[in-house]
């Protein structure tokens, strides 16, 4: 089994957006409730880390000095808005010490990566982190601080890392994150995720491919509603594992939301465990060959039906590590979410084949799925053959 950091702390439970937000307390607590109750943390391989608060010099790694201030001040008062800053609005509303609790986020995702760095670990899963809506002057999507961006940096300048691949299958594009490196090689940047046509942010479409020098070195694959896992995986490895292969990073960050699961409120992909668990042996076997050497920093990302999110993290904890987890669910874990949230979770740990087909909520048609699939597949094949630096992999991206 491969030595593993688990980051957590109590406190990421203050990361609390309000009653009745979907980014709340209970969407981290069960999920780490159930690592717990599968004794995991008692395997010699796998180590439980706490984080510490990111300081000001973190922070601005990414962000301004005025919106550093922003947030200090909201924070102190407790309420108020920024609009201009995103500050205030129903997705990033303001909360008491909402700039400790953001600034633990960016801590926990540099602890990960220094744990990784000193040899302690050779990959670290964040359970909270990859906060990717974040910019630099502005807050959104349930995010305030970009702790990926940040984390990349501090790679960049304190490690001398020249190639850095972040990887996103989050069901939202991680538009913060592509963003701000959309310029840059020295950042692959993929992000698989729902069509921005049909879900926020809007973003992410396959023609945005980089400029300048990071031409080609952004890569979105945007999934059409009610997308399935052989489909998923299809697409998968069609495009990306040449390109990982010929860019082979120096180190490699994966942003590993849990919201495309067909039981996912905010999401409209009809994806299961057994997809999140290819997505773990995949990437985690993808970052062992060449330059990375193992070195995997897993973010927890989004995910806001708590039951899928930590059957799903489970799923991708396994995959990475080898873990073999028994059908049924801990009794232990079920009856402490009853107790404790009066909320009903799955009393198995991974999900039956699903008839994506007879989901309600997805009335989508095949063949419009596949034809929109291969539509984005084959412009991004198209378009990164003429990128230089993926020439090597002309013949493989030829349908």
């Amino acid at each position: 089994m491969i030595k593993t950091g688990i980051i957590w702390s109590d406190q990421y439970a203050e990361y609390n957006l309000g009653e009745g937000h979907p980014m709340n307390p209970k969407r981290l607590l069960i999920p780490y409730w159930l690592l717990k109750s599968m004794n995991l943390f008692q395997l010699p391989e796998i180590q439980l880390f706490t984080p510490q608060l990111a300081s000001d010099s973190d922070i601005l790694l990414f962000h301004s000095p005025k919106y550093l201030q922003a947030m200090k001040i909201l924070s102190k008062a407790g309420g108020g808005a920024r609009p201009r800053l995103g500050l205030g609005t129903g997705d990033c509303p303001v909360f008491p010490e909402m700039h400790d609790a953001s600034r633990l986020v960016v801590g926990g995702s540099l602890e990960g990566v220094k744990r990784i760095q000193n040899g302690d670990v050779q990959q670290a899963f964040v359970l909270l982190g990859g906060l990717h809506h974040a910019f630099a002057e502005r807050a959104a999507g349930f995010c305030y601080y970009n702790d990926v961006v940040i984390v990349i940096k501090y790679l960049q300048q304190q490690h001398g890392f020249e190639r850095i691949l972040y990887i996103d299958t989050d069901v939202h594009h991680g538009d913060g994150v592509l963003g701000a490196f959309y310029k840059d090689k020295s950042v692959l940047g993929i992000s698989l995720h729902e069509s921005g046509e049909h879900i926020f942010p809007g973003t992410g479409h396959h023609d945005e491919i980089g400029l300048n020098d990071g031409l080609g070195y952004t890569i979105n694959v945007p999934f059409f509603p009610g997308t399935w896992n052989d489909l998923y995986i299809m697409t998968f490895e069609n495009i990306i594992p040449c390109v990982w292969e010929e860019y082979d990073p120096e180190f490699v960050i994966w942003q590993c939301g849990a919201d495309g699961h067909f039981r996912d409120f905010l999401g409209h992909l009809a994806l299961t465990t057994d997809l999140y668990s290819y997505l773990g042996k995949r990437i985690a076997e993808l970052s062992r060959q060449g330059s990375a050497q193992g070195r995997l920093l897993l973010l927890g990302g989004g995910g806001y039906n708590p039951d899928s999110v930590a059957r799903v993290w489970l799923a991708t904890l396994a995959g990475i590590t080898g873990i073999e987890l028994p059908k049924e669910s801990p009794p232990d874990w079920i009856d402490r979410c009853k107790e404790r949230f009066d909320f009903e979770v799955s009393p198995h740990l991974t999900d039956p084949p699903l008839n994506w087909k007879q989901l309600s909520g997805y009335p989508f048609i095949e063949d419009e799925i596949l034809e929109a699939t291969h539509d984005s597949i084959h412009y991004l094949k198209r378009v990164l053959q003429d990128v230089p630096d993926w020439k090597r992999c002309e013949k493989y991206f030829q349908d």
